[in-house]
């Protein structure tokens, strides 16, 4: 505990650090004209006698009505679930499924659909036709008459 540096005063701090000399200006003022060294000396007099300003951090302002505690702002979420589930269950609930419909619609009656014609079957193709088109799905010949077709 005796390596513990004592810090002097503030004020012992400030007189201190105004009875630093600057080191000298980089560009000699001794060489200046008179009209520049009087106006360097001025700044420097000025920018000496000026006091560092207190730091003050500044303190945000905390509005208790603002900020929801966090069980409340669950419970908020939690009822406006409930009331779009509710709202939702109602609008598609079959409470509307007892009363008959005025008017049904009409669907117009269809042609009966015609479906793909086998025209000839082959051990080595199938020629089928659906309307006006024709399609022949064809197979290498079998090697020998006594092979079964593949397929």
């Amino acid at each position: 505990m005796g390596d513990e540096l004592e810090l002097p005063e503030p004020s012992e701090l400030r007189d201190l650090y105004r009875r630093l000399q600057p080191p000298p200006l980089a560009d000699d003022l001794a060489g200046a004209d008179p009209e520049t060294a009087r106006v360097v000396h001025w700044m420097q007099g000025a920018w000496r006698g000026l006091t560092p300003p207190r730091a003050l951090v500044p303190v945000p302002e905390r509005s208790p009505s603002v900020r929801l505690v966090p069980r409340a702002r669950i419970a908020a979420a939690a009822a406006a679930v409930l009331l779009t589930a509710a709202a939702l269950w109602r609008a598609l609930s079959g409470s509307h499924l007892g009363s008959a419909p005025d008017h049904l619609a009409q669907v117009p009656a269809r042609e009966p659909a015609r479906g793909v014609e086998v025209i000839d079957v082959r051990p080595d193709q199938v020629e089928l036709r659906s309307g006006p088109v024709r399609l022949l799905l064809l197979d290498p010949p079998p090697e020998s008459p006594d092979e079964p077709p593949r397929g």
